[in-house]
């Protein structure tokens, strides 16, 4: 009787599994150019009205991450939450004769300089009416949990202190 549960639960586990939004290897390592190219990142996910990419690097030392979003203002990514609090929020905004991009962290409904900057490389391109922004980060400092909860906002004015106004959130699972 304790066997036919015992498989069914580990049958049930593996199918939920296979559903589990995982982070792949990119078969080739995005460049990070503010541009969010059609196949360049391994999972894109449509987060109402932005899109998000990712992807593990070839030699799985860097996490690339990319947010689209239709605005001319600022636009952000908060890693390691699925709320402002705690997230260490990478921001920017391209005013077309300036390119800002800064790491904050939330406190609260606030936020406040990082005291530890995690950026290995980092790009901001405002297009039209979207704003893109792209960056990578070491793979050491998320990959060793069993998930990375993201969230993600943008804002319609040129600077990091205004109100967002669209938010998500997301949840990245790791393969084990």
């Amino acid at each position: 009787m304790k066997k036919p549960i015992a498989l069914c639960i580990v049958g049930l586990c593996t199918v939920m599994s296979l559903f589990a939004q995982f982070i792949p290897s990119s078969p080739t390592d995005p460049v990070i150019d503010g541009i969010f190219s059609p196949g360049e990142y391994a999972s894109e996910i449509p987060l109402r009205d932005m899109r998000l990419g990712y992807a593990l690097s070839n030699n799985q030392q860097e996490i690339y991450f990319v947010l689209e979003a239709p605005t001319n203002g600022w636009v952000s990514i908060g890693l390691g939450s699925n709320r402002m609090n705690g997230a260490h929020m990478i921001m920017g905004y391209d005013d077309l004769t300036n390119k800002v991009i800064v790491e904050e962290t939330g406190r609260g409904r606030s936020h406040s300089a990082a005291s530890t900057p995690i950026l290995l490389r980092s790009a901001i391109a405002q297009t039209g009416a979207k704003t893109t922004l792209e960056f990578s980060v070491p793979a050491s400092l998320y990959a060793s949990g069993r998930e990375l909860s993201l969230i993600v906002a943008y804002g319609n004015q040129n600077n990091i202190r205004s109100r967002h106004a669209r938010h998500s959130n997301h949840t990245i699972r790791f393969a084990r």
